[in-house]
């Protein structure tokens, strides 16, 4: 059975990010694998120049990640992975996606992964349709159309779905207005080309890139098929990739946990991993890690490089008082005195194996003041080299004092 839309919708929020002031200093940062920390330079290569290079990731003074908290999107997850922030067009003859970079993407079911407000950075991997109320009701079936006017379109196909076996397997519609999400269970679909995050959020595709006047031209965005090329402001993108799969953000790895040894005040609860979901480069959102307690992490490369930056949670400044380690094997690959005078450090560590633990213990307070903050943490993979400093940049390619 196929899929149909009708109309449009009127589901999605527009939120207006205020841009970065136009003095604001840009840094491009090589992203490679081995522990050698890459010198930042003041200009990106493009694609005709990429020195090899599992990516770049661009840092901009001020900081705007107080802005990012306040920004709520809404997003539409392709089944190519591409998260593009905007909100439904209430006037377009059918069912579109209006972006702010792309414009109009008109929405095709069969390609679409998720439409909701709620998937920053968190993977989406449904066996049904599902349908997700405002009143937490969740219902499961096969998305059958999109229509503004009678709203969702869903075969359900469990009867404990709604209380009336008559109504399964036939289509049900439900009000817009009470729709939190809809998910889809499309197949996944290899991403191409290159990839960019931008501060909204979103995660774009495109055949290549170059610099436009300060600004990232894309050429042929995957998510518009007839569009040529779109301009984005470099103060608004936060990394840039070639979808090779070298570089994979920490949140997402599979990990579990286990009580630290000789704990003298253990903890009530098991030790956790609170996840700040914001817009970052790669994905990588900043890691809360509550001990005391061991987090065995499980990587997607079986040799890769861990690279992240460890800190006090915010909370916890005055009162914070443990030791973190972090081992591979049996090897101790970092260790520190978490303390008030404890400062950020960046951590480029080799992870040999599948495997590597974060152990959070001797902490005066049990499980008071024993936690750490894990920021851009990514893992990057071997195969992906110590690539060499690249050759001067184009003349055109955006530097410090034209930004």
């Amino acid at each position: 059975m196929g899929r149909k839309i009708k109309n449009k919708f009127t589901l999605g929020l527009l939120c207006v990010s205020l841009p970065a002031l136009a003095n604001d200093s840009l840094l491009f940062e090589p992203i490679v694998g081995g522990t050698v920390t890459q010198i930042e330079v003041k200009s990106a290569p493009t694609t005709n120049t990429w020195p090899g290079w599992c990516g770049v990731r661009i840092q901009q003074t001020p900081n705007l990640i107080n802005q990012k908290k306040l920004d709520q999107q809404s997003y539409y997850i392709t089944s190519d992975g591409q998260r593009i922030a905007g909100r439904f067009e209430m006037d377009a003859p059918k069912a579109s996606w209006r972006n702010s970079v792309l414009l109009s993407i008109p929405i095709d079911l069969e390609n679409t992964k998720a439409i909701s407000t709620s998937v920053l950075g968190k993977n989406i991997e449904n066996t049904n349709d599902t349908v997700c109320l405002v009143n937490n009701d969740r219902l499961d079936g096969f998305i059958d159309s999109i229509d503004m006017t009678n709203g969702v379109g869903i075969e359900l196909t469990k009867s404990n779905n709604s209380g009336d076996e008559k109504t399964k397997n036939k289509v049900t519609y439900i009000a817009l207005n009470r729709v939190a999400e809809i998910r889809l269970s499309t197949k996944i679909k290899k991403p191409s080309g290159w990839r960019i995050w931008l501060q909204d959020g979103s995660v774009l595709d495109f055949d290549s890139w170059s610099d436009d006047q300060n600004q990232c031209r894309l050429s042929k965005p995957h998510a518009v098929g007839e569009m040529e090329s779109a301009t984005i402001p470099w103060n608004n993108v936060l990394a840039i990739a070639p979808n090779t799969n070298t570089i994979f953000p920490l949140v997402s790895c599979f990990w579990k946990v286990a009580e630290a040894d000789q704990v003298i005040n253990p903890r009530l609860s098991p030790p956790i991993i609170i996840a700040e979901y914001i817009p970052t480069a790669f994905d990588a959102t900043p890691m809360n890690l509550h001990g005391p307690g061991v987090f065995r992490f499980t990587t997607p490369f079986v040799n890769c490089t861990l690279f992240t930056s460890v800190h006090i949670p915010t909370q916890l400044l005055k009162n914070i008082d443990c030791q973190a380690t972090i081992e591979c094997g049996e090897k101790i690959i970092w260790r520190g005195k978490i303390n008030s005078e404890f400062k950020p450090v960046v951590l480029r560590l080799p992870i040999t194996g599948s495997e590597f633990t974060v152990r959070l213990d001797q902490s005066s307070r049990g499980a008071f003041g024993c936690a750490i903050q894990l920021k851009d943490a990514i893992l990057i993979s071997d195969t992906c080299g110590n690539s060499p400093q690249p050759s001067p940049p184009p003349p055109t390619a955006p530097i410090k004092s034209d930004v």
